[in-house]
């Protein structure tokens, strides 16, 4: 039986900062990935469309309020965990530079910002750093990541460029 992914939907929500452009990740309070630093979002609710997933998840996760116009789809990644096909995720990722609210901690996630060339990437997925800094940068793109029997490395990416 082939098991279908979870449909996600991420936020990357970027701002100039004082130390050039940076990034609102949190860091995994509980559940799947409990410690890692990761990019808001979560499951796309049954009817749900993407781009309200990632608003309201984004919302939930850090307080922080982002509008429909003011997201870019700008990825689509998708997560294929051999050893575990339960866990195999497709991501819609989005961005945005416009939000209101400050970042507050949630049950699930610890908001930082972080300056685009100094991710914590030890803390991070393993992936992460293969194609996060590319949507920072704008890039819009398609990512294929098949993970290792451990779930954890990277077994291989298959990075598409759009346009």
């Amino acid at each position: 039986m082939v098991t279908q992914p979870q449909p996600v939907a991420l936020l990357a929500l970027l701002r100039e900062g004082t130390r050039g452009t940076e990034l609102l990740l949190g860091r995994k309070l509980r559940g799947f990935g409990q410690g890692n630093i990761v990019l808001p979002g979560g499951k796309i609710d049954p009817g749900e469309s993407a781009q309200h997933a990632a608003m309201r998840e984004f919302r939930e996760e850090t307080g922080v309020c982002v509008q429909s116009a003011d997201l870019t789809f700008a990825a689509r990644v998708t997560f294929t965990f051999p050893a575990n096909p339960r866990a195999n995720m497709d991501c819609a990722v989005f961005t945005a530079r416009i939000a209101s609210g400050m970042p507050v901690p949630s049950e699930e996630l610890e908001p930082l910002w972080f300056p685009v060339g100094e991710l914590p990437v030890r803390q991070m997925w393993e992936d992460s750093p293969l194609w996060l800094p590319a949507l920072a940068a704008g890039e819009r793109f398609t990512a294929k990541i098949i993970l290792a029997a451990d779930n954890l490395a990277v077994q291989s990416i298959d990075f598409e460029p759009w346009g």
